[in-house]
């Protein structure tokens, strides 16, 4: 994968002043990124993985029970998120055909770091009828296994108040100007949990020792 990956995005604006809070609905820590094309992209999506893998294996250190990260993707239809989770899962070591939980709503994945099996849930809410679907199908129990277990959830506007809190809110915008390419994107994390800060605090020291485009 690397050797298609180009270096071309700009750390547009990071907030560094992380401070240590209690679960909470307001971001407590941010960043956005500009991705020129969809190479670049997919080198922040890479980068994201890494960070990932390090988050899991620091929480299985400590507990297997405990080791959990649940996402959020947002972005309009075309913005680039269930691309972003198939790249997320080849640099998380994914040999197998990825799907599309559109209308399944969610496909898992097993995966393996450091010797531990884990499960990563891709979520696709889009097509829901009600925010309880999800729930009625059973899928509610995904997020409170007692495996190591990452979750990722599209469309998460859909299911209401009715999923838990994300550790990580990642935003895809797609940027229409006919002078750039067109997969110019801007992507927007936010960090609302402890852990999600963490998460996001590894990520940014990646990026930061990434070579960066200028504007």
């Amino acid at each position: 994968m690397e050797n298609a990956l180009s270096q071309n995005f700009v750390i547009e604006s990071l907030q560094r002043s992380y401070v240590s809070a209690a679960p909470s609905a307001n971001p407590i820590g941010s960043f956005t990124v500009h991705c020129s094309d969809e190479a670049a992209t997919a080198s922040v999506v890479q980068a994201l993985a890494q960070a990932l893998s390090a988050s899991i294996n620091s929480q299985l250190s400590q507990s297997p029970r405990s080791a959990h990260l649940h996402m959020s993707l947002h972005g309009d239809l075309g913005a680039g998120k269930t691309t972003a989770v198939r790249y997320l899962l080849k640099e998380l070591g994914y040999t197998g055909k990825v799907k599309s939980p559109t209308y399944s709503l969610c496909e898992p994945h097993n995966l393996q770091t450091n010797q531990h099996a884990i499960q990563l849930y891709h979520f696709d809410f889009y097509r829901m009828q009600s925010p309880s679907e999800w729930i009625e199908a059973g899928l509610q129990e995904h997020f409170t296994s007692r495996e190591p277990t990452i979750c990722i959830v599209e469309w998460p506007e859909k299911a209401g108040n009715t999923l838990p809190l994300m550790d990580l809110g990642i935003d895809i915008k797609a940027i229409p100007d006919d002078h750039y390419h067109d997969h110019e994107r801007q992507v927007a994390f936010h960090a609302n949990t402890p852990r999600g800060q963490g998460l996001l605090k590894n990520l940014v020291n990646r990026l930061d020792s990434k070579p960066q485009t200028q504007n």
